[in-house]
């Protein structure tokens, strides 16, 4: 995986990838889990004030393709953390 932002400016998908796991690693109601996804809800922020929806699908793709086997699951960390931000698929 590349360590560059996917658009410049944007929050690396090395970090978002790193929040991601450590959220993985805890109960969701553990309050480090709480800690992680609040970050990574900051990190979506701070990628759509960016790039907007673009920098969001620029950060999914990438985290999904880190590791093709944990996507689904990571995609559904990521849309629960940015709502709001992303457009509504079908």
């Amino acid at each position: 995986m590349s360590t560059r932002p996917a658009i410049s400016g944007t929050p690396s998908a090395v970090s978002v990838l790193a929040l991601v796991r450590s959220i993985e690693r805890h109960r969701p109601d553990a309050p480090a889990a709480i800690a992680f996804r609040t970050a990574l809800a900051r990190k979506g922020r701070e990628a759509h004030a960016v790039g907007g929806a673009q920098a969001l699908d620029a950060l999914q793709r990438e985290i999904a393709t880190a590791e093709s086997g944990r996507a689904e699951t990571r995609a559904a960390v990521l849309t629960a953390a940015w709502s709001g931000l992303m457009p509504q698929r079908s």
